[in-house]
């Protein structure tokens, strides 16, 4: 696998958030002692450098397809190693300094690799998959069935409509006073004396035998004339506007004589 120093290097010490760090103690292939040096995990790339303060790393471990398993020597206390199936791949030992720093390290190293988030993927969307189909029954068991109950025997009911299309309101008539509006056609009952009919309806053919309250009498005016008393033949308002306005002229004119 070729990988591009630079690039690398930049992933390394760049401003992303790394998974874990700490020391930890590597074991060198040639000279077999431990040495103390900086680590940082960073998805599947585990960075380790010489100080902490280094600015950039001596090496890099590609944890894919790979296994963690602890060392049962009793000379490498709180030790691991990072395995992989090939036949000719590296063995990288490292120690941690107690019990807790060596399980931290080994379950985040066992967990950095693709082809664990690719089957935790997996199992999440299976348990998902199983919370949705749960629901769904759940809401197809709780939602009521509608069911038309209808009594036996019993007949359908249906609103009545009432069209007014055709309909004639009849009363006493007048001659040649009938009009039609939206359809229907209504005639003006004939004015008698007193503002009173003389062919109302009796309250004896209605249904209810409530009898309505009679209709109060026009007053009368005058002697029944709508006339001003200061002014005769002022019947309608035309003619009593007309007199006034005379009246208002013939002061106007007094008035600028004065002046």
């Amino acid at each position: 696998m070729k990988l591009n120093e630079r690039s690398v290097a930049h992933y390394a010490t760049c401003n992303s958030p790394p998974d874990k760090t700490g020391f930890l103690f590597k074991k060198g292939e040639r000279n077999t002692a431990y040495h103390r040096r900086w680590f940082i995990l960073k998805g599947n790339m585990l960075f380790y450098f010489e100080e902490r303060e280094s600015r950039e790393p001596i090496g890099v471990i590609v944890l894919e397809g790979c296994t963690v398993e602890l060392c049962e020597s009793e000379s490498e206390e709180f030790a691991f190693a990072v395995k992989f199936d090939c036949a000719k791949a590296k063995v990288y030992k490292m120690a941690a300094e107690n019990q807790a720093a060596m399980e931290s390290w080994v379950k985040a190293l066992s967990r950095a690799s693709f082809d664990y988030m690719r089957l935790v993927v997996k199992e999440l969307e299976r348990q998902l998959e199983e919370v949705q189909e749960e629901a769904r029954s759940s809401q197809a068991k709780s939602k009521p069935k509608k069911h038309q109950l209808q009594p036996q025997g019993a007949a359908s009911f249906q609103p009545a409509t009432i069209s007014l299309q055709n309909a004639t309101i009849t009363g006493p008539l007048q001659e040649g006073v009938s009009s039609r509006e939206n359809g229907v056609s209504w005639s003006k009952p004939l004015s008698v004396p007193n503002g009173v009919s003389d062919t109302q309806e009796d309250c004896s053919e209605r249904g209810d035998g409530v009898r309505p309250p009679p209709v109060p009498p026009r007053r009368k005016t005058n002697g029944g004339s709508l006339e001003s008393p200061v002014s005769p033949g002022t019947g309608c308002f035309s003619k009593l506007h007309d007199w006034y306005g005379k009246e208002v002229a013939e002061l106007r004119i007094e008035w600028l004589q004065s002046q």
